[in-house]
Protein backbone atom coordinates (compact mmCIF):
# COMPACT_ATOMS: atom_id res chain seq x y z
CA UNK A 1 0.00 0.00 0.00
CA UNK A 2 1.62 3.46 -0.73
CA UNK A 3 2.01 5.59 2.39
CA UNK A 4 -0.23 9.03 2.10
CA UNK A 5 1.70 12.29 2.07
CA UNK A 6 1.14 13.95 5.80
CA UNK A 7 -1.02 16.77 5.57
CA UNK A 8 1.27 19.94 5.59
CA UNK A 9 -1.46 21.78 7.33
CA UNK A 10 -5.06 20.74 8.86
CA UNK A 11 -7.49 24.04 9.83
CA UNK A 12 -10.60 22.98 12.02
CA UNK A 13 -13.68 25.46 11.85
CA UNK A 14 -16.71 25.54 13.76
CA UNK A 15 -17.57 23.39 17.22
CA UNK A 16 -16.14 20.16 18.30
CA UNK A 17 -18.91 18.79 18.06
CA UNK A 18 -20.37 15.38 16.25
CA UNK A 19 -20.75 15.48 12.96
CA UNK A 20 -24.64 13.57 11.63
CA UNK A 21 -23.04 13.81 8.31
CA UNK A 22 -19.54 15.14 6.44
CA UNK A 23 -19.22 16.49 2.76
CA UNK A 24 -15.55 15.50 1.19
CA UNK A 25 -13.89 17.03 -1.58
CA UNK A 26 -10.98 16.93 -3.52
CA UNK A 27 -9.65 20.02 -4.87
CA UNK A 28 -6.30 20.97 -7.04
CA UNK A 29 -6.15 24.22 -8.53
CA UNK A 30 -9.69 25.51 -8.54
CA UNK A 31 -9.40 28.52 -7.01
CA UNK A 32 -12.37 29.99 -9.60
CA UNK A 33 -14.76 27.06 -8.31
CA UNK A 34 -14.23 25.90 -4.88
CA UNK A 35 -16.25 28.96 -3.14
CA UNK A 36 -19.72 28.07 -5.41
CA UNK A 37 -18.71 24.17 -4.45
CA UNK A 38 -18.86 25.09 -0.70
CA UNK A 39 -21.70 27.48 -0.68
CA UNK A 40 -23.72 24.71 -2.05
CA UNK A 41 -22.13 22.28 0.35
CA UNK A 42 -23.11 24.08 2.91
CA UNK A 43 -26.75 25.08 1.85
CA UNK A 44 -27.40 20.73 1.32
CA UNK A 45 -25.91 20.40 5.28
CA UNK A 46 -27.84 23.18 7.04
CA UNK A 47 -25.74 22.65 9.94
CA UNK A 48 -26.17 19.08 9.64
CA UNK A 49 -22.68 18.57 9.86
CA UNK A 50 -19.53 19.35 8.35
CA UNK A 51 -17.26 19.97 5.19
CA UNK A 52 -13.58 18.22 4.93
CA UNK A 53 -11.70 20.07 1.75
CA UNK A 54 -8.36 18.41 0.63
CA UNK A 55 -6.63 20.82 -0.76
CA UNK A 56 -3.67 18.51 -3.00
CA UNK A 57 -0.94 19.75 -5.78
CA UNK A 58 -2.31 23.09 -5.98
CA UNK A 59 -0.30 26.32 -7.11
CA UNK A 60 -3.44 29.00 -7.21
CA UNK A 61 -5.42 30.34 -4.17
CA UNK A 62 -7.62 27.60 -3.93
CA UNK A 63 -6.79 26.83 0.18
CA UNK A 64 -6.16 30.48 0.89
CA UNK A 65 -9.88 30.66 -0.70
CA UNK A 66 -11.06 27.74 0.97
CA UNK A 67 -10.03 29.84 4.32
CA UNK A 68 -11.50 32.87 3.89
CA UNK A 69 -14.84 31.08 3.11
CA UNK A 70 -15.22 28.92 6.13
CA UNK A 71 -13.54 31.90 8.07
CA UNK A 72 -16.22 34.56 6.71
CA UNK A 73 -19.42 31.85 7.01
CA UNK A 74 -18.48 29.71 10.39
CA UNK A 75 -19.00 26.75 8.38
CA UNK A 76 -17.92 23.41 10.06
CA UNK A 77 -15.38 21.73 8.66
CA UNK A 78 -12.04 20.79 7.60
CA UNK A 79 -9.12 21.94 5.58
CA UNK A 80 -6.41 19.87 4.73
CA UNK A 81 -3.56 21.04 2.41
CA UNK A 82 -1.22 18.03 1.29
CA UNK A 83 1.27 20.18 -0.73
CA UNK A 84 1.58 17.30 -3.27
CA UNK A 85 -1.26 15.00 -4.61
CA UNK A 86 -0.04 11.12 -3.38
CA UNK A 87 0.48 8.62 -6.00
CA UNK A 88 -3.20 7.18 -5.83
CA UNK A 89 -3.66 10.21 -7.39
CA UNK A 90 -7.82 11.20 -6.62
CA UNK A 91 -8.58 8.16 -5.20
CA UNK A 92 -5.83 8.32 -2.49
CA UNK A 93 -6.68 12.12 -1.86
CA UNK A 94 -10.57 10.70 -0.78
CA UNK A 95 -9.16 8.61 1.40
CA UNK A 96 -7.29 10.83 3.74
CA UNK A 97 -10.30 13.54 3.23
CA UNK A 98 -12.93 10.26 4.77
CA UNK A 99 -10.36 9.43 7.49
CA UNK A 100 -10.22 12.84 8.32
CA UNK A 101 -14.21 13.08 8.51
CA UNK A 102 -14.39 9.93 10.03
CA UNK A 103 -12.46 12.23 13.43
CA UNK A 104 -15.60 14.24 13.89
CA UNK A 105 -18.61 12.26 12.46
CA UNK A 106 -21.39 10.76 14.97
CA UNK A 107 -22.11 7.37 15.19
CA UNK A 108 -24.21 6.11 12.22
CA UNK A 109 -23.26 9.48 10.82
CA UNK A 110 -23.16 9.33 6.56
CA UNK A 111 -20.16 10.14 4.45
CA UNK A 112 -20.51 12.11 1.81
CA UNK A 113 -18.14 12.86 -1.74
CA UNK A 114 -18.49 15.31 -4.34
CA UNK A 115 -15.76 17.30 -6.48
CA UNK A 116 -14.74 21.01 -6.43
CA UNK A 117 -16.16 21.87 -9.88
CA UNK A 118 -19.32 20.55 -8.82
CA UNK A 119 -22.33 22.18 -7.13
CA UNK A 120 -24.71 19.81 -5.19
CA UNK A 121 -28.44 20.55 -5.46
CA UNK A 122 -29.91 22.11 -2.01
CA UNK A 123 -31.75 18.74 -1.64
CA UNK A 124 -28.90 16.60 -2.07
CA UNK A 125 -28.22 15.81 1.52
CA UNK A 126 -31.80 15.02 2.27
CA UNK A 127 -32.08 13.24 -0.54
CA UNK A 128 -29.45 11.00 0.48
CA UNK A 129 -30.57 10.54 3.70
CA UNK A 130 -33.74 9.04 2.55
CA UNK A 131 -32.34 6.52 -0.33
CA UNK A 132 -30.03 4.76 2.76
CA UNK A 133 -33.21 4.07 4.09
CA UNK A 134 -33.47 1.62 0.65
CA UNK A 135 -29.51 0.59 0.54
CA UNK A 136 -26.22 1.42 1.34
CA UNK A 137 -24.26 3.34 -0.82
CA UNK A 138 -26.39 5.74 -3.26
CA UNK A 139 -24.66 6.86 -6.13
CA UNK A 140 -26.26 9.97 -7.44
CA UNK A 141 -27.33 11.60 -10.56
CA UNK A 142 -24.58 14.18 -12.56
CA UNK A 143 -25.76 16.93 -14.35
CA UNK A 144 -23.94 18.89 -16.93
CA UNK A 145 -23.79 22.30 -15.89
CA UNK A 146 -26.49 24.06 -18.50
CA UNK A 147 -24.84 26.98 -19.40
CA UNK A 148 -21.58 25.29 -19.81
CA UNK A 149 -22.81 22.77 -21.92
CA UNK A 150 -25.08 25.14 -23.78
CA UNK A 151 -21.60 26.75 -24.92
CA UNK A 152 -19.82 23.42 -25.90
CA UNK A 153 -20.17 22.30 -29.79
CA UNK A 154 -22.75 20.45 -31.13
CA UNK A 155 -20.41 17.19 -31.84
CA UNK A 156 -20.28 16.20 -28.65
CA UNK A 157 -24.61 16.36 -28.16
CA UNK A 158 -24.44 14.62 -31.38
CA UNK A 159 -21.90 11.80 -30.51
CA UNK A 160 -23.62 11.53 -27.30
CA UNK A 161 -26.87 10.44 -28.93
CA UNK A 162 -25.96 6.80 -30.02
CA UNK A 163 -23.96 6.05 -26.33
CA UNK A 164 -27.06 7.54 -24.38
CA UNK A 165 -29.06 4.96 -26.40
CA UNK A 166 -26.76 2.16 -25.80
CA UNK A 167 -26.53 2.75 -21.82
CA UNK A 168 -30.38 2.63 -21.77
CA UNK A 169 -30.44 -0.47 -23.89
CA UNK A 170 -27.77 -1.88 -21.29
CA UNK A 171 -29.53 -0.94 -18.04
CA UNK A 172 -32.49 -2.45 -19.63
CA UNK A 173 -31.08 -5.46 -20.02
CA UNK A 174 -29.32 -5.54 -16.80
CA UNK A 175 -33.05 -5.15 -15.47
CA UNK A 176 -34.51 -7.97 -17.15
CA UNK A 177 -31.71 -10.14 -16.42
CA UNK A 178 -30.73 -9.36 -12.79
CA UNK A 179 -33.48 -6.99 -11.41
CA UNK A 180 -32.34 -5.58 -8.36
CA UNK A 181 -35.02 -4.52 -5.12
CA UNK A 182 -32.70 -2.23 -3.91
CA UNK A 183 -31.78 -0.64 -7.31
CA UNK A 184 -35.28 -0.23 -9.40
CA UNK A 185 -35.61 1.04 -13.08
CA UNK A 186 -34.62 3.99 -13.70
CA UNK A 187 -31.24 2.90 -12.27
CA UNK A 188 -27.06 4.00 -13.44
CA UNK A 189 -24.79 2.81 -15.02
CA UNK A 190 -21.73 3.34 -13.01
CA UNK A 191 -20.95 5.62 -10.11
CA UNK A 192 -19.42 9.07 -9.88
CA UNK A 193 -17.06 10.35 -6.89
CA UNK A 194 -19.29 13.59 -7.38
CA UNK A 195 -22.16 12.17 -5.74
CA UNK A 196 -21.37 9.03 -3.54
CA UNK A 197 -23.15 8.56 0.00
CA UNK A 198 -22.44 5.37 2.69
CA UNK A 199 -21.94 4.82 6.35
CA UNK A 200 -18.68 4.08 8.00
CA UNK A 201 -18.89 0.14 8.37
CA UNK A 202 -19.60 -0.53 4.75
CA UNK A 203 -16.26 1.72 3.93
CA UNK A 204 -14.65 -0.49 6.19
CA UNK A 205 -15.58 -3.74 4.90
CA UNK A 206 -14.66 -2.64 1.42
CA UNK A 207 -11.55 -1.44 2.40
CA UNK A 208 -12.52 2.09 1.60
CA UNK A 209 -11.94 3.86 -1.74
CA UNK A 210 -8.93 2.80 -3.50
CA UNK A 211 -5.77 4.96 -4.29
CA UNK A 212 -6.37 5.12 -7.79
CA UNK A 213 -5.88 8.02 -10.39
CA UNK A 214 -9.40 7.53 -12.44
CA UNK A 215 -12.39 5.00 -11.67
CA UNK A 216 -12.18 5.16 -8.04
CA UNK A 217 -15.32 5.90 -7.55
CA UNK A 218 -16.44 3.07 -9.72
CA UNK A 219 -13.93 0.34 -7.98
CA UNK A 220 -14.88 1.40 -4.39
CA UNK A 221 -19.08 0.70 -5.95
CA UNK A 222 -17.67 -2.72 -7.42
CA UNK A 223 -16.31 -3.52 -4.12
CA UNK A 224 -19.27 -2.76 -2.26
CA UNK A 225 -21.61 -4.78 -4.35
CA UNK A 226 -19.31 -7.93 -4.28
CA UNK A 227 -19.17 -7.62 -0.40
CA UNK A 228 -23.09 -7.97 -0.65
CA UNK A 229 -23.78 -4.54 0.09
CA UNK A 230 -26.90 -2.92 -1.60
CA UNK A 231 -26.08 -0.62 -4.22
CA UNK A 232 -28.37 2.02 -5.27
CA UNK A 233 -28.77 4.64 -8.32
CA UNK A 234 -30.89 7.80 -7.52
CA UNK A 235 -31.87 10.45 -9.68
CA UNK A 236 -33.12 12.60 -6.76
CA UNK A 237 -29.53 13.00 -5.59
CA UNK A 238 -28.45 15.46 -8.13
CA UNK A 239 -24.88 16.93 -8.52
CA UNK A 240 -24.29 19.47 -11.34
CA UNK A 241 -20.69 19.61 -12.58
CA UNK A 242 -18.79 21.62 -15.11
CA UNK A 243 -18.17 21.15 -18.67
CA UNK A 244 -14.83 22.41 -18.57
CA UNK A 245 -12.16 20.38 -21.28
CA UNK A 246 -9.17 21.02 -19.34
CA UNK A 247 -9.63 18.67 -16.05
CA UNK A 248 -8.05 17.54 -13.33
CA UNK A 249 -7.68 14.06 -12.90
CA UNK A 250 -7.30 11.66 -15.86
CA UNK A 251 -10.18 9.69 -17.18
CA UNK A 252 -12.77 12.30 -15.58
CA UNK A 253 -15.37 14.39 -17.50
CA UNK A 254 -13.49 16.81 -19.00
CA UNK A 255 -11.24 13.83 -20.78
CA UNK A 256 -14.48 12.60 -21.84
CA UNK A 257 -15.96 15.83 -23.44
CA UNK A 258 -12.34 16.66 -24.92
CA UNK A 259 -12.14 13.09 -26.89
CA UNK A 260 -15.84 13.41 -28.45
CA UNK A 261 -14.45 16.90 -30.25
CA UNK A 262 -10.86 15.72 -31.27
CA UNK A 263 -11.00 12.00 -31.99
CA UNK A 264 -12.79 10.93 -34.86
CA UNK A 265 -13.69 7.75 -33.21
CA UNK A 266 -13.75 8.27 -29.45
CA UNK A 267 -13.76 5.90 -27.24
CA UNK A 268 -17.35 5.55 -24.99
CA UNK A 269 -18.20 5.23 -21.34
CA UNK A 270 -15.78 2.07 -20.54
CA UNK A 271 -18.65 0.85 -18.12
CA UNK A 272 -20.05 -0.66 -21.97
CA UNK A 273 -19.68 -3.94 -23.88
CA UNK A 274 -20.80 -5.67 -26.91
CA UNK A 275 -24.18 -7.11 -27.17
CA UNK A 276 -23.19 -10.82 -26.05
CA UNK A 277 -20.55 -10.05 -23.53
CA UNK A 278 -23.13 -7.60 -21.56
CA UNK A 279 -25.95 -10.81 -21.75
CA UNK A 280 -22.64 -12.86 -20.24
CA UNK A 281 -21.95 -10.52 -17.57
CA UNK A 282 -25.99 -9.61 -16.50
CA UNK A 283 -25.68 -13.87 -16.26
CA UNK A 284 -22.60 -14.00 -14.09
CA UNK A 285 -23.54 -10.88 -11.58
CA UNK A 286 -27.06 -12.15 -10.93
CA UNK A 287 -25.50 -16.14 -10.10
CA UNK A 288 -22.93 -14.27 -8.21
CA UNK A 289 -25.63 -11.94 -6.78
CA UNK A 290 -27.56 -14.84 -5.41
CA UNK A 291 -24.53 -17.51 -4.77
CA UNK A 292 -23.44 -14.50 -1.81
CA UNK A 293 -27.09 -14.15 -0.20
CA UNK A 294 -27.12 -18.22 0.02
CA UNK A 295 -23.86 -18.80 0.82
CA UNK A 296 -21.51 -15.66 1.29
CA UNK A 297 -18.92 -13.60 -0.20
CA UNK A 298 -16.30 -15.82 0.60
CA UNK A 299 -17.73 -19.33 -0.77
CA UNK A 300 -16.23 -21.56 -3.18
CA UNK A 301 -19.43 -21.01 -5.18
CA UNK A 302 -18.94 -17.33 -5.33
CA UNK A 303 -15.19 -17.87 -5.48
CA UNK A 304 -16.02 -20.17 -8.76
CA UNK A 305 -18.29 -17.35 -10.27
CA UNK A 306 -15.56 -14.65 -9.91
CA UNK A 307 -13.45 -16.95 -11.99
CA UNK A 308 -15.62 -17.20 -14.69
CA UNK A 309 -16.01 -13.49 -14.27
CA UNK A 310 -12.02 -13.05 -14.35
CA UNK A 311 -12.49 -15.08 -17.77
CA UNK A 312 -14.68 -12.15 -19.50
CA UNK A 313 -11.87 -10.48 -21.31
CA UNK A 314 -13.07 -6.35 -21.10
CA UNK A 315 -12.16 -4.11 -24.41
CA UNK A 316 -12.81 -1.04 -24.44
CA UNK A 317 -15.29 -0.03 -26.87
CA UNK A 318 -15.75 2.72 -29.32
CA UNK A 319 -18.02 4.77 -30.81
CA UNK A 320 -18.05 2.95 -34.18
CA UNK A 321 -18.49 -0.23 -31.58
CA UNK A 322 -21.58 1.30 -30.23
CA UNK A 323 -23.09 1.89 -33.51
CA UNK A 324 -22.20 -1.78 -34.98
CA UNK A 325 -23.84 -3.60 -31.66
CA UNK A 326 -26.85 -1.40 -30.93
CA UNK A 327 -29.15 -3.61 -33.25
CA UNK A 328 -27.87 -6.64 -31.35
CA UNK A 329 -28.42 -5.29 -28.01
CA UNK A 330 -32.05 -3.83 -28.63
CA UNK A 331 -32.41 -7.74 -30.13
CA UNK A 332 -31.06 -8.98 -26.86
CA UNK A 333 -33.29 -6.86 -24.77
CA UNK A 334 -36.22 -8.01 -26.75
CA UNK A 335 -35.51 -11.30 -26.04
CA UNK A 336 -34.74 -11.29 -22.70
CA UNK A 337 -38.25 -9.01 -22.21
CA UNK A 338 -39.69 -12.51 -23.86
CA UNK A 339 -38.60 -14.52 -21.80
CA UNK A 340 -39.16 -12.32 -18.60
CA UNK A 341 -43.06 -12.26 -19.98
CA UNK A 342 -42.99 -16.15 -20.22
CA UNK A 343 -41.87 -16.71 -16.85
CA UNK A 344 -44.04 -15.02 -15.23
CA UNK A 345 -47.63 -15.91 -17.62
Amino acid sequence: MTRAPLARSILAFGSDMQWPAAITIPARNEEERIVPCLDAAQTALRGRGGIVLVVNGSNDATHDRARDWFTATGAAGLLLDLGDTPQGGVGGVRQQAVAAAVSRLAPRGIVLTTDADSRVFPDWLDANLAELTQADLICGTILPDGDEFAQLPRIISQRGAAEGEYVALTLALRALIDPLAHDPVPCGLGAAGASLAFRIPLYTDTGGIPAMPANEDRAFAAMAEDRGWRVRHSQKARVSTSCRLDGRAPGGMAEALAQRISDPDPLVDSALETADRTVQRARLRQARREGVVQFGPESMQVAQVDRQLARLEHTRMRLSDVARELPLLAAAVRAARADTERLSA
